[in-house]
């Protein structure tokens, strides 16, 4: 079994989605440690003055909502943990997922495996693009082989979900260093790869799937998005999608050839050692 520490994180009122994360969990012999989630409808003044509303604007094209920030608050507190418990490597997951019953081997594959150089590999994705890849685009390079036909595999685009996810020890400061300031959800903070240097890899076929009969615990997003915007905000939405398109394929120019984690924008990365978790 992996030796590693396994956090599930979980609304205090969401007890059906917990019994039903403890019996899976349990059939497949993996001991869990639920976290109480952080619940959108009861944040602090402190906890919403967390999210740089102008900035999640520009880049995310609305205001995130309050569930959105109580579910990035959840896994930021984990990343907190990791680097105050000195944790090396943690699987983190949320309490709506399925896992297949290779999960337990294909997590000791990936643990053990020669190939060394991610610090976070999704094993969920809620794009399907990404599940079934259509192009060679979307495939990625296959960078080590897990449990028979499965394999490891590094993305040049965006993963979306974080339904269960390992990441070491640097990827959790690294994440921290980049979301000080929260402006988007917590699946998209960690698919900008070009700016915080954590290099998007998955495991192929997804060994974790979204339940879609729980529902999003996030809720709906807001309608309209950008559409709802001033002329100015839409203005500055389309400039950013122009600047992160423009630095992503910069980004994966200068490292097609690379495996090794690469080092951050410095704009977020500078500092971010030198500082204690607290």
């Amino acid at each position: 079994m992996p030796a590693i520490p396994i956090f599930v994180i979980n609304l205090q009122r969401d007890t059906e989605r917990r019994r039903h994360m403890e019996q899976q969990l349990e059939g497949l012999g993996l001991k869990a440690e639920f976290i109480t989630a952080v619940d959108g409808r009861t944040l602090s003044q402190r906890e919403r003055a967390a999210c740089d509303r102008a900035r999640s604007r520009r880049v995310y094209g609305r205001e995130m909502t309050e569930n959105e920030v109580g579910c990035y608050l959840s896994h930021h507190r984990l990343y907190e943990r990791m680097i105050r418990e000195r944790i090396e490597t943690a699987l983190i997951m949320e309490d709506d997922v399925r896992v297949d019953q290779n999960f337990p081997r294909i997590l000791d594959e990936l643990l053990f495996c020669p190939f060394t150089d991610w610090l976070v590999i999704r094993l969920d994705s809620k794009r399907t693009q990404v599940v079934d890849p259509p192009s060679a685009k979307f495939a990625g390079t296959r960078v080590a082989d897990i449990s028979g036909a499965a394999g490891l595999y590094r993305l040049r685009t965006r993963v979306l979900g974080v339904g269960a996810y390992l990441i070491k020890h640097e990827g959790a400061v690294r994440m921290l260093a980049y979301g000080r300031r929260i402006f988007m959800p917590i699946d998209q903070t960690l698919d900008r790869y070009w700016e915080n240097g954590i290099l998007p890899y998955v495991v192929r076929p997804l060994p974790v799937q979204q339940r879609e009969d729980f529902g999003s615990s996030t809720g709906p997003r807001p309608f309209g998005g950008r559409r709802t915007q001033p002329l100015s905000g839409r203005l500055q939405c389309r400039v950013q999608r122009i600047s992160d398109g423009v630095r992503k394929r910069a980004f994966n120019l200068a490292n097609r050839k690379e495996t090794k984690v690469p080092r951050p924008h410095r704009l977020f990365w500078e500092h971010a050692l030198s500082q204690e978790v607290r």
